[in-house]
């Protein structure tokens, strides 16, 4: 039987521990390694030879946050599945780890039995969200369609005064693509597409993809 590689980002020291512990009662899981912090979750990436099959990231962490640190690896490491393992329910956060990359999203009060099930289904290629941050994500959907119907024909208002050739450039960043991608896509030179994106950040006063993101979901650019 293949074992599924699972790796924890987790600051608080007592709850990785006993999170370790607890998957470690589950022959068909191999717990490769956690840390309490992404920086050092990237460090581990880019020296390992056979990565984890699925990370389970805390949001809040000190440093690189679990939202930017998903954004990154999942740049770099696009089969790794990432499941945000965290104690909020914040409809932003939500939002914003599914548009960086990220698989799931659990609350850390879930049973080891649900984790360890969401982990099985991210491998076969589901994914796993906890009920109520499903309820969440369907009230999410009805107030964006709701906002949708209730601003057409409304004169359009674009913020940070970007460009439609931002815009286009913004949506492709937000869907996770490499300037390379993005570069096929709108028929430009990678040079174009780096040049428009270094213009974006200075109009959104941002100096990384993952807060450009943020802000653009934030605010409703695109």
């Amino acid at each position: 039987m293949e074992k599924i590689k699972v790796a924890i980002i987790e600051d608080h020291k007592i709850f990785r521990k006993r999170l370790s512990e607890l998957l470690s009662f589950y022959d068909d899981i191999e717990l490769v390694f956690a840390v309490e912090d992404a920086e050092l979750c990237i460090a581990y990436l880019d020296k390992m030879d056979e990565l984890p099959d699925v990370l389970l990231m805390d949001i809040e962490l000190p440093g690189l946050s679990g939202i930017e640190a998903t954004f990154q690896i999942k740049e770099k490491n696009k089969d790794i599945e990432i499941i945000m393992f965290t104690v909020f329910e914040d409809d932003e956060r939500i939002f914003e780890s599914i548009q960086v990359g990220a698989t799931g999203y659990l609350l850390k009060d879930e049973p080891i039995e649900q984790v360890v099930q969401s982990i099985k289904d991210v491998k076969k290629g589901g994914s796993a969200i906890s009920p109520s941050i499903a309820r969440k994500m369907m009230s999410m959907v009805s107030g964006l369609e709701k906002k949708k119907t209730e601003d057409e024909g409304a004169p359009e208002i674009v913020p940070f005064d970007l460009t439609p050739a931002e815009i286009r450039i913004l949506e492709h960043v937000i869907e996770g693509k490499s300037n390379k991608e993005i570069a096929e896509d709108v028929i430009l030179s990678p040079w174009t597409v780096k040049t428009h994106i270094k213009n974006i950040y200075k109009k959104m006063q941002v100096n990384s993809r993952a807060a450009a993101v943020r802000l653009a979901l934030r605010r409703k650019v695109v």
